[in-house]
């Protein structure tokens, strides 16, 4: 007697989780506390109204100076809403990435190559995702090169220790 097997799955599974290490290399993640609403794993973050404490999603008047780091997928517990999105509320405690390998999130024109330089989105509604010099939207260079392509959304990249770019202007 034979029996059924299922032999082919229709899930695809990205490489990645947002805001994951990439892998266990020396990193940095420091604590920081959210301040405002729709913050979510592997964005990144800008310097809140308390220097080294809050961090925020950044706005069009943001600088390459005030960016804080990628927030990281670890000690913080939160669901998926009704609508399919995990979003960290107001003053959660969140760990923030400032050099390491870290899977992030990336703008819907975004297509990196590998070593290519990586921009934060920095005005409308992917405010704090992450793409490519090519990309039109308002955007500033961070200290961070793309390891690999996007995958569903997401790619690897590493940020790399020490100042910000010189340039410091939105494109």
């Amino acid at each position: 007697m034979s029996m059924a097997a299922q032999t082919s799955y229709g899930f695809g599974f990205p490489k990645g989780v947002a805001g994951g290490l990439f892998d266990l290399s020396a990193h940095e993640v420091s604590t920081r506390q959210t301040e405002g609403e729709n913050i979510s794993f592997g964005i990144g973050v800008v310097t809140g109204t308390n220097a080294g404490t809050d961090v925020k999603i950044p706005t069009s008047a943001t600088t390459s100076a005030e960016f804080e780091g990628v927030v990281v997928h670890n000690s913080v517990m939160v669901e998926m809403d009704m609508d399919n999105s995990v979003k960290i509320g107001d003053k959660r405690t969140v760990g923030c990435l400032h050099y390491g390998k870290v899977w992030i999130k990336t703008g819907k024109d975004a297509v990196p190559k590998y070593r290519e330089k990586v921009y934060m989105i920095t005005s409308g509604d992917e405010a704090g995702l992450f793409t490519t010099s090519t990309d039109t939207a308002t955007k500033v260079e961070v200290n961070a090169i793309f390891l690999g392509e996007t995958d569903n959304g997401i790619a690897n990249a590493e940020f790399l220790p020490g100042s910000v770019p010189a340039a410091g202007k939105a494109e």
